[in-house]
């Protein structure tokens, strides 16, 4: 019984990050894919440069080192999360008549903020993207890969507002995929997408549970012809 709680623990970290399947077409570009190289691990500093080819409602994975959870994860990529991006992203997508536009607004102090909205073992909120993997530090960093949905903008501010219903949601440290009561990072993007009526099926089986991890979530998006990937970034040593 001791083992199987531990077992437990260290399944409920891994989904604080996220997870994978490696697919070779994944180092192929494409014209609608940019891919760069660090020699390092990924600085927030060298993530700036890439800020205005994102858009609001972007999906971000990101794969990193230095988490327990990497030791649970089958494969490479550990977050998902939903990019919102700076202010004037977010205008261009979010109408200010959204209901949650002025929250969004809110969160901006300075203008000069990047955030996204994702869950993690706080809660569904609003985070800036330096807070992602160490960045404001040192950085575990080592890929990012960005999707974008094959959808109007209206279906973009949809989707954003389906995701901040769940604003302040508690994380999923049970792994129940099928109760939206409780979230983790992948699983947001699940619930969101299902409000507007599309539902996703790639679910990976860990002992008892179904977990979409990142990458099921991804693939199946990219396999459905629901969003394309945009860019790569990788750490060299990932080539």
């Amino acid at each position: 019984m001791r083992l199987k709680k531990i077992i437990y623990v260290l399944l409920a970290l891994f989904i604080l990050a996220g997870c994978e399947k490696v697919e070779e077409n994944e180092k192929n570009e494409t014209k609608d894919q940019e891919v760069s190289y660090a020699e390092s691990n990924i600085t927030y500093e060298q993530l700036e440069e890439y800020f205005d080819q994102f858009e609001c409602g972007d999906i971000i994975n990101l794969a990193h080192t230095h988490y327990l959870s990497n030791l649970a994860i089958p494969g490479k990529w550990k977050h998902t999360l939903i990019y919102l991006g700076s202010q004037e992203q977010v205008k261009a997508k979010i109408h200010e008549d959204s209901q949650y536009y002025q929250k969004i607004m809110d969160q901006y102090k300075t203008g000069d903020e990047i955030f996204v909205l994702d869950a993690n073992s706080t809660g569904v909120k609003i985070r800036p993207f330096s807070a992602m993997a160490n960045l404001d530090e040192e950085s575990y960093l080592k890929a990012l890969i960005c999707y974008r949905f094959k959808k109007d903008d209206m279906f973009i501010q949809s989707f954003i507002e389906n995701a901040m219903s769940y604003y302040g949601t508690p994380y999923d440290y049970e792994m129940n995929s099928f109760d939206d009561g409780a979230l983790y990072c992948s699983e947001l993007v699940y619930y969101a997408l299902l409000k507007s009526q599309i539902e996703l099926t790639s679910f990976t089986k860990i002992l008892e549970y179904e977990v979409l991890t990142p990458s099921d979530l991804v693939q199946e998006l990219e396999d459905r012809d629901l969003a394309e990937k945009i860019m790569l970034l990788e750490n060299s040593e990932e080539m």
